[in-house]
This record gives structure tokens, sequence and C-alpha cells, in this order.
């Protein structure tokens, strides 16, 4: 579980979030939608330490990560996988070797072991035997599971993914949701995912928080995202003509 309390994050004299206070439940897919800059991945940055906040309080499991040292967030980067936008796959390392990354900066195992590791993770999300493949060789949705098979390479207990579909063609978007969703609940982990597509909130979307510029306006579930008054999260889930007329059924 990971906890926001009071949080703000300004740039210059413009606060990009602004009084976030939300908590992100283990085991469940916590899906943060919103237009484009409306604050989502400066929130996912910021919850990960990559951008620091301005004030406010991030608890991992009431571990405070605002208060920690340099040292104590490395060891807390150790159980967090990050599945970025496009994939951040390094070209210039085999399938393999990029799955194995993680396992080389944050571990002192055996390169029988992290192999063993590695052939676990790939199997897991269908990529049985691809080992020697460059990531130029990879369709795109298997650079996806390749991606995160490296985010899960470290048994993380917080998983961060950042439009983890974009540029999918619809079914394997799908697929790669469900694959998130599935990792999620069999390995009992706390999941975010940003996106604005509303297909994947509708897929897996346990949790949905909605933020308009910067602010947290709702959250809820997939059913219930659907059928609320709240007039800016309407414009944002119906903006399209064909979600408008099954609006209109």
């Amino acid at each position: 579980m990971i906890t926001l309390k009071n949080l703000y994050k300004k740039f210059d004299d413009q606060y990009v979030l602004n009084d976030l206070n939300m908590t992100l439940e283990k085991g469940k897919c916590n899906v943060v939608i919103g237009q484009s800059g409306s604050g989502k991945t400066v929130l996912m940055k910021s919850i990960v330490g990559l951008l620091e906040i301005d004030s406010g309080e991030i608890l991992y499991d009431e571990r405070n990560f605002t208060r920690m040292g340099k040292k104590e967030r490395q060891l807390l980067r150790k159980e967090m996988g990050m599945l970025f936008q496009g994939g951040a796959l390094f070209d210039s390392l085999t399938v393999e070797e990029n799955v194995m990354f993680p396992l080389n900066m944050f571990t002192s195992d055996n390169y029988s072991s992290k192999l063993k590791r590695v052939d676990f993770c790939l199997e897991r999300v269908g990529l049985r035997g691809v080992n020697q493949l460059m990531t130029a060789e990879l369709s795109g949705g298997m650079r996806k599971r390749a991606a995160i098979a490296r985010a899960i390479a470290l048994s993380p207990r917080y998983l961060f993914c950042d439009e983890p579909n974009s540029g999918l063609d619809p079914r394997t978007a799908i697929r790669i949701d469900n694959l998130i969703s599935e990792i999620t609940r069999e390995y009992d982990i706390t999941t975010l995912v940003n996106s604005h597509d509303m297909n994947s909130v509708l897929e897996i979307g346990d949790k949905v928080i909605y933020i308009y510029q910067g602010c947290q306006c709702w959250e809820g579930t997939k059913e219930e995202v659907l059928h609320t008054d709240n007039e800016a999260l309407n414009n944002f889930v119906f903006a399209t003509r064909m979600a408008q007329q099954i609006k209109d059924i």
C-alpha cells in the first residue's frame, strides 16, 4: 500500500500537484486517469523519487519515503518495478541482458541464479526462448512484455506503469493490460497505472482516480466511472463520439 498525504509539487509558481490525498491499494490496479498535462506523470515521478515534492508525505506501507536518506531510498527502490512509456528497453542489449539489468544493478547473485530468474520472468510474460533476440527484432507487444519481465525481475512489492499500452493495437493493448492485472494479483503487488485510455480503465481499473489540473477530483471503481455526476470526469470519459453514443444507449 502507498499513501499520499497533502502532496504538493510546483514548477516555478505553478502548482502541478495540488494537495493530493490518496491510497494506492495492495493487490489491486490503481489507475490514475486525466488529460495530457493533468499531472499524472509528475505524480508517478514524485512517488518514486525522480522528482522531489514541495510538501506532503509519501508512505510505503507506513515507511515515510519523503524523510528517507539516500541509502534508505536506494534500498526501497529494490522493491519497485517500473514500466516506462514505450518500454524504454536498451536497444544495444539482448532481451536477456535487458531483463537481467536490474539484477546486475541491485543484487550480488551469481550469473546462473540471475539467468534462472530471467528465464522465469520471460516465461511468465509469454516470451520463452527469446533471450538472445535484440529489441529491434521484437514487435510492439513483445517489447512491452519484455519490459514487464524486466520490471518484475526483482520481485517488486510496488509496480509503476506509465501508459503501458500506448502505441499498441486494441487487442494487444488488452493483452498487456490483463498481464499487468494478473501479475498484480498473483504477487499481491501495489500497482499504479497512468492512463488516458478508457479501455484500460474499464479492463483493469480496480480503483480509479481522476486528476484534473493537478487536483484529485474523483475516485471510485471502474463500474462507477461510467455513472457519475462529476462534470469534468464525464467530459473526459465521454469525449469521443463513440463513447457518447454508448452513454446515450
